[in-house]
């Protein structure tokens, strides 16, 4: 094996001559988690790692077994060691890394490499795979700092350098950071005054509690986990048409602000249709996974598009519980992680169990109504209850002609209309639901027993199709399916005819339209009821259903005429019936008796009504378990093609990590609750180190998208594990982590960046100052309206449409188009922006936002000059700035001097220093003058957009107040947590 060694072209870095001593890691003992796994790693696994099908020379260095079988590595003997000498070697062709593979070693690293031989070549697990356990509490010199345990494990590193934390940061500093990252809204000058002025012990983390408290927290959160969750109000790909989404925002947002634990909150939405006795919240949570895009464009391969969103659900499962690169599984086994290609596959079988397949109608779908939605309803339902109640109680009253009735039922019971059996032809597919109701086909006004119209289509008789009775139909798409027959009149007359349908329905008699109705719509019995004129002899009825999504169906009785098992009760005597029988009968005399006409009118009525609420309840797109008959097999898929399968493959997860629940069926419940299994290494560290990066800037972890090998290791590994247990030991609080937090002497530390800390620290990686980096994209416009006054406070509902530039949804196969909202709406939170997955927001995307075309769970911040362009010249923060101007104006007190300290107050929250103060009162005076010169100029920057001014204010103040709200907005103090 040594001997084919030689021959590697793509090798792996090795050990350098034994010419470099060991002795330079004397003081300091080679650790293998913290010094040598990453040399192997970025060197050598690609070739000698984990992946069987790519290993060169039969050579493996992940573990101890393959590098020690042949004497590649001799424990405790650098010098006997093959691959010393390959590192020696001064031939290109045995020389290890090869040349061609541009991998170099650092001297650093030889001599790492060297003494972790001599000292006996030990391996051990990858840190991040061993359950986190809670960590002591360093000791620390200076020990009243500390406030809470992370300041320990921050202060023992800091001295350990040589280096002491900063002060704490002044108040209107601290409230304005805290308030940010707690509700990403700026502090109110009333709330920057009020902490300033308590002095009482306390202060701080009553304002903390404050603000977790308020529904702006979960709105703030929300944001974040929409990016995991490639929260979109599209469905992607080509066309990108709409997809109501909404409903599962306004879960998370609700799931943040009641402190939903994180364990729940995880297992709802992987898997809380499969709880028992699942609550409609909890099934309308599992939109989580629904976010995956699906493609209508016309002649795409359903099978092909619904593989690609579960392994849309495979990669995104394990990026963001568990930080995991999974995804590099798909096509070959993990070149750096101990994942295999089957093990990656027998995840996908978890989750290849669900009922969508990428069809247009988005099935399975939920009625998802909001609480004023449902409140309504509820009222409506008790209004139909009790006029349905108060029909019924009239027809019992009604004893004579109650008999009549039946007598002249029974007399004409001979008489009876002739119906013939329903023909069905269909489904007829289209791709436009309401093109293919108008269209008129010749088998609607011309049908024919028989007879095979283009397309192969032809009327046959379908079994089970009853009359009075809801049918259900096979089929989830966008098609018509008609349904054909022949009455029998002895004589020309009226009959009334009762339809039902999911969900548009049009019927015709004898060739002629006699029913029309175009609704979405769940079918039920008497929806629709249409009297017509029959002719003596025969006539044709066709009625075409045409659906929209999701389940089919229909529904037919004629009136007046009783089904065959009324017919059979009548005919039975009044002392003989049972209870059913005469509640049946009581139903359909009260739908039916003149006398009654006015009580179902105002039934109907209500009913009406119930429909209209029901028809704007939202459908959202659920997951919905497959029954067992119908369960998928799952194979390995080779070099990752749907079409190109391998062996079969059960239901798993990587063996490196603990079990699935052995008393439960492998299916999205048990991986749901593997994820928050104590015994899962990562799901609390990886959630830990996301809340932290979000108050810090970067995490303890800063590869927060990559825990696995090839990522980098913690800054402060026992803090991070130490923040672990006390999440969960907290019952998954996620509240309870940010108080943790945000009370730390370490959050509280000034930001403030001395000469010496720039050189020793430059990134903060020790964490001796308080955080300092740009605002996200949301906070960025948020911010920017709450200054100045027109940030609505309206939470959830559908997305809002505020204003973009025009031509940014331009797009070829949609016909959709950008309506700028009125009123409130266009002033909405930014996390309620539409958000297009081929167009998103141009201003936050400018600020890093992602496309939400797949999981995003780090936005790497940029620094571009597109930013600035976006907030001096954009119409939102120009809109922004003028009615900050007014604000000043109207509520900054009559001084330039008093206004410039309201305007810094309100951006900033604190007042300028003197130098600032000065420049900004010079700013205003020059552009006052400037403005006075152009009184159009001034009109246009005081006005446009924001509207026209209160009736005898002074444009040119506004103006020139305009213009120091702009520069105020771009500070960088005002776009940047300090």
């Amino acid at each position: 094996m040594l001997r084919a060694l030689h021959h590697c072209v793509l090798g792996c870095l090795l050990l350098m001559a034994t010419a470099m001593p060991s002795a330079v890691f004397a003081e300091a003992p080679v650790d293998f988690n913290r010094d040598i796994r990453k040399i192997l790693s970025n060197n050598c696994f690609q070739c000698h790692g984990p992946d069987a099908e790519t290993r060169e020379a039969g050579l493996r260095l992940d573990n101890f077994a393959g590098a020690t079988a042949d004497g590649a590595i001799v424990p405790g003997d650098a010098a006997a060691s093959e691959v010393m000498r390959r590192i020696a070697s001064e031939d290109p062709g045995d020389l290890m890394p090869p040349p061609d593979s541009g991998k170099v070693l650092t001297a650093s690293e030889r001599a790492a490499l060297a003494a972790w031989i001599d000292d006996g070549a030990a391996y051990a697990q990858h840190w991040a795979f061993v359950p986190p356990s809670r960590q002591p509490l360093p000791p620390v010199k200076a020990f009243t700092w500390p406030r809470n345990g992370i300041d320990n494990f921050i202060l023992a590193r800091l001295e350990a350098e040589g280096l002491a934390p900063s002060a704490e940061a002044d108040r209107n500093t601290l409230i304005r950071r805290v308030t940010l990252d707690l509700t990403g809204l700026p502090p109110t000058p009333e709330a920057v005054a009020a902490f300033v002025a308590d002095t009482a012990p306390g202060a701080y983390e009553r304002l903390v509690e404050r603000l977790l408290d308020s529904p702006r927290y979960g709105e703030r959160w929300a944001q974040l986990w929409l990016d995991m969750a490639r929260y979109a109000d599209t469905k992607g790909y080509e066309a990108d048409r709409d997809r109501p989404m909404w409903r599962y925002r306004d879960w998370v947002i609700d799931a943040f602000n009641r402190d939903l634990p994180f364990d729940e909150f995880t297992i709802e939405q992987i898997a809380g249709d499969l709880l028992p006795d699942a609550r409609p919240d909890q099934i309308l949570a599992t939109a989580f996974h629904r976010n995956t895009m699906t493609n209508d464009e016309g002649g795409t391969d359903d099978e092909e598009f619904r593989n690609a969103a579960i392994v849309d659900r495979v990669n995104t499962t394990m990026q963001v519980w568990m930080g995991m690169t999974m995804a590099c599984a798909q096509c070959h086994t993990h070149k750096y992680d101990p994942i295999t290609q089957e093990e990656y596959y027998r995840f996908f079988a978890i989750l290849n169990q669900t009922a969508d397949s990428d069809r247009n109608d988005e099935a399975p779908l939920m009625a998802a109504p909001t609480a004023a939605q449902a409140q309504a309803r509820r009222v409506l339902q008790a209004r139909h209850d009790d006029a349905t109640e108060q029909l019924h109680a009239a027809a019992r009253s009604l004893a004579s002609e109650r008999a009549t009735w039946e007598a002249s039922v029974l007399e004409s019971s001979a008489h009876l209309l002739a119906f013939g059996d329903w023909q069905v032809l269909g489904p007829v597919p289209g791709d436009n639901p309401k093109e293919l109701f108008d269209t008129a086909f010749a088998f609607e006004t011309a049908p024919e027993l028989g007879k095979t119209w283009d397309g192969g289509y032809r009327y046959a008789p379908r079994e089970g199709l009853e009359d009075g009775k809801v049918y259900s139909l096979p089929g989830t798409s966008v098609e018509a399916n008609l349904f054909f027959r022949e009455i029998e009149s002895p004589a020309a007359r009226e009959v009334t005819l009762y339809f039902g349908s999911d969900d548009g329905i049009k019927v015709w008699l004898n060739g002629d339209v006699v029913l029309e109705h175009y609704v979405g719509r769940k079918v039920e019995a008497d929806q629709e009821r249409v009297i017509v004129p029959l002719r003596a002899g025969t006539n044709t009825l066709v009625a075409k259903v045409v659906n929209m999504g999701a389940g089919h169906g229909f529904y037919f009785r004629a009136g007046a005429y009783l089904p065959a098992e009324l017919l059979a009760i009548l005919k039975t005597a009044p002392a003989d019936r049972s209870a059913a029988d005469a509640q049946a009968l009581d139903a359909y005399y009260a739908g039916h008796a003149p006398e009654l006409a006015p009580l179902r009118e105002r039934v109907a009525a209500i009913a009406a009504e119930i429909e209209a609420v029901d028809a704007s309840i939202p459908q959202i797109p659920i997951m919905r378990a497959l029954p067992a008959e119908a369960r998928r097999t799952t194979h390995i898929q080779l070099r990752g093609s749907f079409l190109d399968l391998g062996e079969e493959v059960e239901p798993g997860v990587p063996a490196v990590f603990h079990a699935l629940p052995a008393d439960a069926p492998p299916d999205r419940l048990a991986l749901a609750r593997w994820l928050v299994s104590r015994d899962n290494p990562l799901t609390a560290r990886v959630l830990a180190n996301r809340f932290w990066a979000q108050f810090f800037g970067v995490g303890l972890v800063e590869t927060g998208e990559d825990f696995g090998i090839q990522g980098t290791p913690p800054s402060h590994p026992a803090l991070l594990d130490w923040l672990a247990v006390v999440f969960m030991d907290q019952d998954w609080s996620m509240k309870a982590l940010c108080r943790t937090i945000v009370t730390s002497a370490t959050y509280r530390q000034s930001s403030r960046v001395t000469p010496a800390l720039l050189e020793q620290d430059p990134y903060n990686r020790l964490l001796a100052r308080g955080p300092r980096f740009r605002l996200e994209a949301e906070m960025v416009r948020d911010q920017a309206l709450a200054v100045a006054g027109l940030l609505s406070e309206k939470m959830r509902g559908p997305s809002v449409m505020p204003y973009q530039p025009d031509g940014v949804w331009q797009v070829v196969y949609s016909g959709d188009q950008w309506k700028t909202s009125r009123g409130e709406d266009q002033y909405r939170r930014g996390l309620y922006t539409y958000w297009r997955r081929t167009a998103p927001y141009p201003s936050m995307v400018a600020f890093d936002a992602p496309s939400r075309e797949v999981c995003e769970v780090r936005r790497i911040r940029t620094n571009t000059p597109l930013q600035a362009l976006v907030t001096l010249n954009d119409p939102v923060y120009v809109e922004a700035a003028q009615a900050l101007a007014r604000r000043i104006v109207a509520e900054g007190g009559a001084s330039v001097a008093e206004r410039v300290n309201f305007a810094f107050e309100c951006v900033l929250a604190r007042r300028p220093v003197a130098k600032e103060a000065f420049a900004v009162a010079g700013l205003f005076r020059s552009e006052q003058a400037n403005f006075a010169a152009d009184p159009g100029a001034a009109e246009q920057m005081a006005t446009n957009p924001l509207g026209e001014a209160a009736e005898g204010a002074d444009l040119v103040e506004l103006a020139a107040w305009t213009v120091v709200a702009n520069v105020l907005l771009n500070l960088d103090e005002a776009m940047t947590k300090i």
